[in-house]
């Protein structure tokens, strides 16, 4: 690459980067603030900026390699033509917690908030194409997986609330367990670097990097079967709590098929809740919004009750009483913006169920601090 082409780069580059930093941070809040979004199934979201050095030698190396038809990648379409300018990364404890992180970003991408411009791809990833907990049947090779992550390419999508600045840069997302967070860490900093930059390592040495992958793989396994003996222990035990041996029962499920093949089930709140809500609310709730309303519900061994009973919480003065803070702090009318919808019914569920549980001082007080922090964030 000629030093000017060169320059004119990373004068670009410099010039957008303070964007990709506000931008890496308004998608890591999109999820960490988002209260439907599983976080118990989130043990970490980060972000980085690619370097400046790694951005020219990815051009360089993509510029070599394109055929001639292709154009070249310049300081004017490189943000286009990287696409992992931006990367963010979803860590969880769990194997099965990929499952719900999975089922999530998909259910964002259904409400148009986010978009797939490629959808996920399996870097060699921990994640097996077998339930979580079984036994690996004997074709399954448990020998080095290399490089793990699941990477998706995505966008903003129109109904994001982000700014218009933001809505054409990519991201590379990538989701992991942290043993394939541990396992690419320390494969990076003393093998990759040094191979990337021409150092020849010896081959036992990369060998034991790959036995290391394959172990932390078992160990992945092994750690989800212990977790599950946990959940089947603990719930296996009866319980004098009549809230919680009703939580027992089995819900209701939408089952659709992760990526890698292994079917995930969004849990949904029973079919009369389901019409309470939508009657109340004058709309339907999206998946998403459901999957958290039966998350709040069940906790409180409320799912298995009878249609009167949801009416009875779900009542016309608590939703009247919740659209007058609601236009007190924020100025606007709930359930309107098509856009807000979702996150509206959310405030409005907390604010029914605190009032139920806690009282109406509290209720409001904790409504009038969601709101303002809603609020401030517009702001900024």
């Amino acid at each position: 690459m000629k030093k000017n082409q060169r320059d004119n780069i990373l004068i670009s580059f410099f010039k957008e980067r303070e964007k990709y930093k506000k931008f890496a941070e308004y998608v890591v809040s999109l999820i960490r603030d988002d209260p439907s979004a599983p976080k118990e199934n989130i043990h970490t979201i980060l972000y980085r900026i690619k370097d400046e050095t790694r951005l020219i030698e990815k051009i360089e190396l993509e510029n070599a390699s394109s055929v001639i038809d292709i154009e070249s990648i310049t300081h004017k379409n490189f943000q286009e033509r990287v696409g992992d300018i931006i990367g963010i990364r979803i860590i969880c404890l769990r194997l099965s917690d990929i499952l719900e992180v999975e089922a999530y970003l998909e259910l964002l991408v259904d409400e148009k908030i986010l978009q797939f411009i490629r959808k996920p791809d399996h870097k060699r990833s921990f994640v097996l194409p077998l339930d979580p907990g079984e036994s690996a049947p004997k074709y399954i090779n448990l020998q080095y997986s290399g490089y793990s992550s699941i990477h998706y390419q995505v966008r903003l999508g129109m109904n994001s609330d982000a700014f218009e600045d933001f809505k054409d840069i990519q991201i590379e997302l990538q989701l992991r367990t942290i043993l394939e967070e541990a396992w690419g860490e320390i494969d990076h900093k003393y093998r990759y670097v040094y191979s990337r930059i021409g150092d020849t390592i010896p081959e036992h040495i990369h060998s034991g990097f790959y036995n290391l992958s394959a172990y932390l793989q078992a160990a992945a396994m092994q750690a989800e079967h212990l977790c599950r003996e946990v959940e089947a222990y603990r719930f296996s035990t009866p319980r004098r709590d009549k809230r919680k041996k009703e939580a027992l029962v089995a819900p209701k499920y939408r089952e659709k098929k992760a990526s890698n093949g292994v079917a995930y089930r969004s849990k949904l709140p029973p079919p009369a809740l389901q019409v309470v809500l939508e009657k109340t609310f004058g709309f339907k709730p999206s998946v998403r919004t459901l999957t958290y309303i039966f998350r709040r519900f069940d906790k409180l061994g409320y799912t298995q009750r009878s249609k009167s009973f949801f009416q009875k919480i779900l009542t016309k003065k608590r939703i009247q009483e919740f659209i007058s803070i609601y236009r007190e702090i924020l100025d606007m009318e709930p359930f309107k913006d098509i856009k807000n919808q979702n996150i509206d019914t959310i405030n409005a569920i907390n604010y029914i169920l605190f009032d139920e549980l806690e009282g109406s001082q509290v209720a409001k007080e904790g409504l009038k601090s969601t709101l303002q922090w809603r609020k401030n964030r517009l702001i900024s």
